[in-house]
């Protein structure tokens, strides 16, 4: 399913979007395509997966330790694209897969992205890759079919924000708060002033990850937003439970609160 299909569906349904990150790999590489179907299965809309790299410069604490541990089992590129073969055919929801761009550089280009494309995968986050230097992968990602999404901050001037609509495909990916991920105090009311003139000069929708770690929080940006992105709660729950009994049905309880569903 692609993003625009996706949150089509949401706007009749008269919801809003709750998106998941996790890192491939984490806590181990067999244990990815299980918690994804448990996220599904908690009332997820949209996976975001991550590749786990070395030098994870946006990301705080909670997913840098997930990510460390998820190489120390062995994730890779291998490994990555093999679960997404499998979970494009078991899993309905889209994939959004976010990554720095090392590690797409040294796997090749054009080589990466037809391989996610034939995994079904509807869309890209590249973090460290600039719209100034993005034409490559745009024309490349724009001629599979393969969405690519950018961050807005709350520093983002007004002119740049236009510059990375018209950019962008599948929807805007809003930072609640400057600074790497993790639990945080979003400033509700000056996220909702930036959120608000995005989408009055964006057709695309606009969701808002960082710092969301509750069902509260979810609650209060669903309000002026068309989502909500959460990770380091969840990679913090997978953490804690992995290894206890019946973790895969508790994982989609916990999923269920934290999405209201």
């Amino acid at each position: 399913m692609r993003l625009k299909e996706k949150f089509n569906q949401l706007k009749k349904q008269g919801r809003k979007a709750f998106i998941a990150y996790v890192p491939f790999g984490f806590p181990e590489p067999k244990l990815t395509k299980p918690i994804c179907l448990a996220l599904a299965k908690g009332g997820v809309d949209i996976i975001e997966l991550g590749i786990p790299f070395s030098d994870p410069l946006a990301d705080g604490p909670i997913i840098q330790q997930a990510t460390a541990k998820a190489l120390a089992a062995g994730a890779n590129l291998d490994n990555f694209f093999g679960t997404l073969k499998e979970l494009s055919s078991s899993l309905t929801i889209p994939i959004v897969i976010m990554t720095y761009y090392n590690p797409v550089f040294k796997y090749g280009l054009e080589r990466f992205l037809k391989r996610l494309k034939s995994h079904r995968v509807c869309a890209t986050l590249i973090v460290d890759l600039p719209i100034e230097e993005a034409g490559q992968y745009l024309k490349s990602a724009r001629g599979l079919g393969v969405d690519t999404v950018f961050f807005v901050t709350p520093t983002t001037d007004q002119k740049r924000m236009r510059k990375i609509i018209n950019r962008s495909r599948g929807f805007i990916y809003y930072i609640s708060v400057t600074g790497i991920t993790g639990p945080k105090n979003i400033a509700y009311r000056s996220v909702a002033r930036q959120v608000e003139f995005l989408k009055k000069i964006s057709p695309l929708p606009v969701c808002v990850g960082f710092g969301i770690h509750s069902a509260e929080q979810v609650r209060a940006v669903n309000e002026f937003s068309d989502g909500a992105i959460v990770g380091s709660a969840l990679v913090e729950f997978i953490d804690k439970n992995y290894r206890k009994k019946g973790f895969l049905n508790t994982l989609a309880a916990y999923t269920s609160k934290l999405c209201m569903k």
